[in-house]
This record gives C-alpha cells, structure tokens and sequence, in this order.
C-alpha cells in the first residue's frame, strides 16, 4: 500500500471512530426512549464505524505526513462525502415515512451546519434529534479539525490538511505553534458549548432542548429542533444567550486566542473583526430605520433589538427566525439578501463568502482604480496590516468568481422545477450559504418537503460545495486531480 492511501486511510478511520463515538449518546437515548427504529440504525452505524475506523487505521499501518496537496483535498473530501453518506441510513431508518432522497438532504443539511430540513421536528424522536445536533457540531467544528485535536498521534498534522476543510486568506495566524493552535480553537467550542447548555438551562429552557441548542447554536446550524427554526416565541433572556453564541460562533477563531492570550492590541488590528462588527450594527441601524418609517408607531429601541439579533442569525448564516421578519418591508429583505452572500468572519462556523474575501475583493478594486490614476505607482494590498501575495489575492477574489458561478448555476438547476425563478435563487443563495432561510419567505424557515428529487439532490451538492468552499468540491472534476504522483 502506497503512502498516499495509508494517509487516508488513517485520517478516515480516525474520523469513523470519532463519529461512531459521538454517536453512543443517541444510541444510549434511544434505548431509554424506546426508539426502536432509531437504535437498530444508530445501533449499526456507531458499532460499523468504529470497528471500520479501528480496522482502516490497522490496515494503513503507521501514517505519512509527506503526501502532495491534492491527496489534503482528496482526504477531506472523501472524509466528508463518507460521514453523511454513513448518516443517511440512521435517518431513513430513523424516519421511514420519507424517502432516501429525504434522508440524503436532512444528512447532508446537517453535516453542513444548514438551517433547513424535510422532516416536521415535533415528529422526530429525540435520539434522531440529536443526531442531526451531533452531526451539526462535528460540521461546524470541522471534523478534521477534531481529529487532529483529540488524536494524539494526529497532532503533528498541521496547516495544509486543515486548510482543505477551512480555506480562507489565513488560518490561526496568532503567533502560537500550529498544533497548540488547533487544540485551543476546538477548547474553546467545547466551553462555548458547555456554558450555552448552562445558561440556556439556568435561564428556564428544558434540559434537551439547551443541549441541542448548544450543539447546533455553537456550529451556527440554526435551531430546526425549535419548531423547525421558529425561535419568535422564546423569552427574551433566552434569545439574548442564544444571538451572544451565535455571533461568536461565526467569529474568527483567531480572536479567542489572542483573548486567551491577553493580546488584546493584536485583536484590534484584525480588519475582519471589525469589518463584520460594523456591518451588523450599520445594517441593523438601516433595518431598523425602514420598519420604523414603514410602522411609526413602534418603540424604535425595542425594534433596534429585535432586528439586531435577527441581523446576527442571518450574518452568522444560522438562519433561524427569532423575531417577527415576516411584516418587514421589501427593501429589508434585499438588503438582507446582498448581506447574506458575504456571511460570517473566515475560519468559523458559518458560512459565505466571508468577510475576509469582501474586503480584500474591496481592496483589489480600490487599489486597482487608484493605478489606472497613477499607473507609475508602487503599493501593496494588505490584510490585517501585513501584505497578501499575489497568489492569496488571486485565490481569495477567485473564490468569489466561483461561489456566484456555484449560486447562478444551482438556481437555474432549481428553476427546473415547478418554482420561480426568485424561489429558485433565494433556495440557491441559502443552500450555498449554509443559512437554509429563503429571503422569499421571511415568515417562515425554507421547507424543501415539495421539492422534486433532483431539486435536493442539487442543493446537497450546494450545501456541500458551501460548507467545503467549493475549492475541494470542484478539484474532483478535474483530470489532473486524479493522477497518480508519477504522472503530476
């Protein structure tokens, strides 16, 4: 067996036996429920994954870190194709009532951390809810990014083959050691779950439910096990927690560690931050303004607040609804929707462009005006006050190029079916965002339940394609990917 197939054998068996693990607890779940359906296949699943993870990690023998950058990609890709495939099982069984079809997207929505589902949450068992909750935090997290953190043997993985699973102009630039980095971003998820169940439960929520918000709130999956991401009817206390986690959630990793080691001038030269800080506040000024005019009888603080942590869930690309956005005016919801393609901060939990791509895309275009006017000119475009090389700025403005491409395409593949062509590129832009919320229907949570199979089996390939940063996801279709080293 060649290096590069031990390389990802290893990675892979590492991820079945983290995933079949994590699975014990709906197993356990649904033995106390007497979730009979959920156990057989939760059951089987947890038990194949780690037997085939232990089997796969023998097999490969001892791991090679010198491999080529296409077999990062190809691991990572493989990785996450093979985990919601492994899912789609535990749901049909789990819900028998729908289709294969239904289960592949319910898996693949949470797997990808996306705010949208065919199944009714009040007719899902718990087992099965948490399993979509677990599956939710794995995503967000990155699975990768668990492996090389809670696998010792893992730790001397470093930049490039996490990098695949969280691209981005930069990756835990904070000065420490990469390993040490890693392991502290996936501590500090860990406390940020933990604290949110806490708080949640403290402030009056059931137990369950704290935990599943925490789960899925932390990954900015967006709260489908809340009357299928209706959050309007929670106390405010409860609402306030859950908008303060969500926008860390879609933070930058990097600013936890500068808090946590007590720089905090380096935090306030991260352009990103404060970029993604003011769009929040001016749009939620905007926002607030228009429902103002449009209802002047409103308390304009009270609706300041609740368009706020409305602006949060969309910008995190969490997607749930916890105010009343159905009534807003028009211009609203357009300019929500121009928000939610650029999204949450680079190497978080939510979706989008990102931030850091739009300002450096902001940048190529101010910098490149300002030559046409001074051909004769030297300057060098930076971020976060250190300057990009030419291939960051090419990578980080093609990304755009192909994310609208990824969002043009899926809604003209979507217009195929029985919808129109606004349905057809609101469901595209929250497939590919990892939101799940259609702008078209600000009332309600996007339903796919009526979709055609081919529909959902191209906002899978969208949700997919979104949460891997379609660089991965397009590699695939390219020959030379898929020679051998010999041949690169």
């Amino acid at each position: 067996m060649n290096r590069n197939r031990k390389f990802i054998m290893n990675i892979t068996g590492d991820a079945l036996m983290i995933y079949g693990a994590f699975l014990l607890p709906s197993f356990v779940l649904s033995v106390i429920c007497g979730e009979m359906p959920v156990t057989r296949g939760v059951g089987f699943i947890s038990a194949l994954c780690i037997l085939g993870g232990f089997y796969a990690r023998q097999r490969a023998g001892k791991i090679e870190a010198q491999v080529r950058p296409r077999i990062w990609y190809m691991t990572t890709f493989f990785t996450w194709i093979m985990l919601i495939a492994l899912t789609v099982p535990v749901f049909y069984t789990g819900m028998p009532q729908h289709s294969v079809i239904d289960a592949l997207f319910e898996a693949s929505a949470s797997w990808t951390t996306t705010g949208a589902g065919i199944y009714d949450s009040a007719s899902m068992p718990y087992s099965l809810k948490l399993v979509r909750a677990t599956c939710n935090w794995l995503g967000g997290v990155g699975i990768i990014m668990t492996i090389l953190s809670l696998v010792p043997t893992r730790q001397f993985l470093g930049y490039g083959l996490v990098s695949t699973e969280f691209p981005g102009p930069s990756f835990l630039k904070s000065g420490d050691p990469f390993r040490k980095g890693y392991r502290m971003v996936v501590l500090v998820y860990i406390l940020f779950t933990m604290t949110q169940f806490i708080l949640l439960a403290l402030a009056g929520m059931p137990e369950f439910t704290s935990l599943l918000t925490a789960l899925s709130n932390t990954s900015t999956a967006g709260l489908r096990h809340i009357d299928n991401g209706m959050a309007v009817a929670l106390p405010m206390r409860i609402k306030i927690i859950i908008t303060v986690f969500a926008f860390l959630g879609s933070v930058n990793c990097t600013v936890f560690l500068f808090v946590m080691e007590r720089r905090p001038k380096a935090i306030s030269n991260l352009s990103e931050l404060k970029m993604y800080c003011s769009r929040i506040l001016v749009t939620s000024l905007i926002l607030a303004g228009l429902i103002y005019i449009d209802a002047p009888g409103r308390d304009f603080l009270r609706t300041l607040g609740d368009v706020l942590m409305q602006v949060i869930s969309f910008f995190s690309t969490s997607g749930y609804l916890i105010s009343d956005c159905g009534r807003w005016p028009d211009a609203c919801a357009i300019i929500i929707l121009i928000q939610m393609f650029i999204g949450s901060c680079a190497v978080s939990t939510g979706g989008g462009i990102k931030e850091a791509r739009t300002i450096i895309a902001v940048k190529t275009i101010s910098l490149t005006i300002y030559k046409h006017i001074h051909p004769s000119s030297v300057r060098t475009l930076t971020f976060n006050r250190k300057p990009l090389t030419n291939d960051q700025i090419v990578r980080a403005n093609l990304f755009i190029v192909l994310f609208m491409i990824f969002f043009l395409g899926g809604a003209l593949m979507l217009s195929l079916d029985t919808i129109s062509v606004a349905d057809a590129l609101n469901y595209s832009q929250a497939m590919l965002t990892n939101t799940g919320t259609s702008i078209g229907e600000l009332s309600k949570p996007a339903t796919v339940a009526n979709f055609s199979a081919f529909s959902k089996i191209v906002m899978c390939l969208q949700m997919i394609a979104g949460r891997l940063e379609i660089y991965p996801f397009i590699m695939i279709f390219l020959r030379n990917f898929w020679k051998s080293d010999s041949a690169v």
